[in-house]
């Protein structure tokens, strides 16, 4: 049986390795953003710091649920609002039959099994980024993780219009414009992002210790 250490291990671990990443695009691009009329360097900074930020809440996501799995007990318990994960092939199953009173009958009838169900069940996928984890993302998946978003507050604005909104218009072809781009400073608020996210997964194992 793992211990807590063991999970607050492989975050740490894991923020350290994708922090190193990013000290890395800062070495790299240091020297030639003065020259970078195409904007390229500005570009890669600004995806490889969203696809840090996205890989590492994934990975917190995933150990997060594995500690849950190793505790044990119920979802309901604790967790209430994380049955909508419990509950997903239902919910996909009824759409696909199209609510047919047959479809709402199966599901209150997987009700009685599913309602006491443990974390084995939870599907990652549920709370994971799914490729834009913007403040809306964010807010939906702590909401199904029952963690306090309020930290998270002050960084909306620049979480949603650089991080995120910066990295969406260059995976789409476009040409944002990206004049306000300080690359060190970009980085570093992404570093700050991991350490405050590894933070607030390493406290909800904490307290259930």
């Amino acid at each position: 049986m793992r211990e807590l250490d063991d999970y607050f291990d492989e975050i740490d671990a894991a923020r350290i390795r994708r922090v190193k990443e990013l000290s890395e695009v800062k070495r790299s691009f240091e020297r030639i953003s003065e020259d970078d009329a195409l904007g390229v360097a500005s570009k890669a900074t600004v995806v490889l710091a969203y696809a840090n930020w996205e890989g590492f809440y994934n990975e917190c996501v995933r150990a997060y649920l594995s500690f849950l799995v190793e505790r044990g007990g119920k979802v309901k318990d604790r967790d209430w609002m994380l049955l909508v994960s419990a509950f997903h092939a239902d919910f996909e199953s009824m759409r696909d039959r199209n609510h047919s009173p047959e479809a709402r009958f199966s599901f209150v009838q997987n009700l009685r099994s599913k309602i006491d169900c443990g974390f084995e069940v939870i599907n990652p996928k549920t709370v994971e980024a799914r490729s834009n984890l913007d403040f809306s993302r964010l807010s939906e998946n702590y909401g199904l993780l029952n963690f306090d978003l309020s930290q998270m507050q002050r960084m909306r604005n620049r979480l949603d219009k650089e991080l995120v909104g910066w990295r969406h218009a260059v995976a789409h072809g476009d040409s944002p414009d990206l004049t306000e781009l300080d690359m060190q400073d970009h980085v570093d608020f992404t570093a700050s992002l991991l350490m405050l996210i590894a933070d607030q997964f390493q406290f909800a194992m904490l307290d259930r210790v």
